[in-house]
């Protein structure tokens, strides 16, 4: 089975593609369906000339051109073949099997094109739908589901952005001069600085994957920044842990000074747990998982996030909760709630030194003066946990294997020790050698 193709008429502007298809001791001249200019037609090798010159669109159409004869004539030998083995007395009409081939290669064509021709919005949510399938290399794992909000969180900020701007819908919107006109924008909506940068982060494992499946995106995209600046975040000392811990909620309850029906008394229990073992909140809510060993004071459990399994001793305080809930612990309310619960918590502790945030927002550092309660959330436990280990002289390595941080630099990010006790800390080993 054979085909070939030519030009209906070749000394004129414009001509179809006729395809002559031979098998079976028969032959017939067919249409394409496809018309070009004849200027475009390289007759020795039997398709359009792509290096001619002309626009990205015209040399794009001829290349669409070149497809859609490679698909019929590989969907014609495929047909054909199948035919000639059917019917050994070669007695079948070759019309239908060429119409066939005809429609399917245009089928598989534009399935093709719609799919390369995907604005950047159409792929992001593409990628973001498909998330929970997509297999990480390193772990493993599918992609989480809190992973997959993150990036819908990045998608919505996108969206605003290329609809305030009037910008088109194309790849071209990510080249140089992106990275200036987004933090621009960005700024003028308060956003803060590592806001800016997570949003590179996510946009750069979008365009990587597009240009992977061969999109045209070009590689501006590689120089946005992806590491934003350190939080300027709290932990608590042992002694505003234990102020948390000795809070006596029944008696605020009668005092009407908390809600009888709040479930502040398991918020403030989880996070008491948090603070002694730097687990987040998410393996906070999956503690009947772990594996509480009493004789051995530990508990283990692998972690949601990193899928790292962690071994961490048991403090008494979180003995005494294990206890408390026979092992069976609550679940936590929804963040926004709890993280409220914590502030109150922390208010009614006596937490009220006032501290200094500073933070990059709008294009400048801004700095509040905030009462130390006002700054607590579920991340100050970890914080805690892996600070005030690091203020006892516990091992940077051994407090990194409880919270399941796999480099010391992001370790110590968590460490929120001031230059005074550094020097404390420093003049204890001075000591010892004295």
């Amino acid at each position: 089975m054979k085909i070939r193709f030519n030009l209906q008429y070749p000394n004129l502007d414009k001509s179809l593609i006729m395809a002559i298809v031979r098998g079976g001791g028969k032959q017939i001249k067919k249409s394409t369906g496809i018309s070009i200019p004849t200027k475009v037609w390289d007759k020795s090798k039997q398709r359009c000339k792509e290096n001619i010159e002309g626009t990205v669109r015209y040399k794009r159409e001829l290349h669409k051109i070149n497809k859609q004869l490679d698909a019929i004539e590989g969907r014609w030998s495929q047909l054909g073949h199948i035919a000639l083995v059917g019917n050994m007395k070669l007695d079948f009409d070759l019309n239908p099997i060429f119409k066939d081939a005809v429609k399917t290669s245009k089928q598989v064509v534009e399935a093709e094109e719609a799919k390369a021709n995907r604005t950047p919005l159409q792929y992001f949510q593409e990628y973001i739908d498909g998330m929970t399938s997509i297999v990480n290399r390193a772990t493993g794992r599918c992609i989480s589901s809190r992973t997959k909000g993150h990036h819908i969180v990045v998608l919505k900020r996108v969206k605003a952005f290329i609809a305030d701007m009037r910008l088109t819908d194309s790849f071209e919107t990510f080249g140089s001069s992106f990275e200036h006109c987004f933090t621009v924008w960005a700024n003028s909506k308060g956003y803060a600085h590592n806001t800016i940068v997570a949003t590179f982060s996510i946009l750069k494992v979008w365009l990587n994957h597009a240009k992977e499946e061969g999109l045209a995106v070009g590689e501006a995209y590689n120089k946005l920044p992806s590491k934003g600046s350190d939080a300027d975040n709290i932990a608590l000392t042992t002694e505003e842990i234990e102020a948390i811990f000795n809070l006596d909620i029944p008696a605020f309850i009668k005092e009407n000074k908390i809600d009888a029906k709040s479930t502040i008394e398991t918020t403030r229990d989880l996070f008491i747990i948090g603070c002694w073992t730097g687990l987040r909140r998410a393996d906070l809510n999956r503690i009947n998982e772990a594996v509480f060993n009493l004789e051995a004071n530990t508990l283990t459990i692998q972690t949601q996030k990193t899928d790292k399994r962690v071994t961490i001793p048991l403090h008494p305080m979180v003995r005494q909760l294990h206890q408390k809930y026979n092992g069976k612990f609550p679940r936590l309310v929804d963040k926004s709630k709890a993280n409220a619960q914590l502030k109150e918590l922390g208010r009614l502790a006596g937490l009220t030194e006032v501290t200094l945030r500073s933070s990059v927002k709008g294009g400048k550092v801004v700095t509040e003066r905030l009462m130390k309660y006002q700054r607590i959330g579920f991340h100050t436990g970890r914080r805690s946990f892996a600070t005030n280990l690091y203020r006892m002289g516990a091992p940077t390595i051994s407090i990194m294997q409880m919270t399941g941080h796999t480099t010391e630099a992001n370790f110590l990010k968590y460490i929120k020790v001031t230059d005074a006790e550094h020097a404390a800390i420093i003049q204890s080993y001075i000591n010892k050698t004295a």
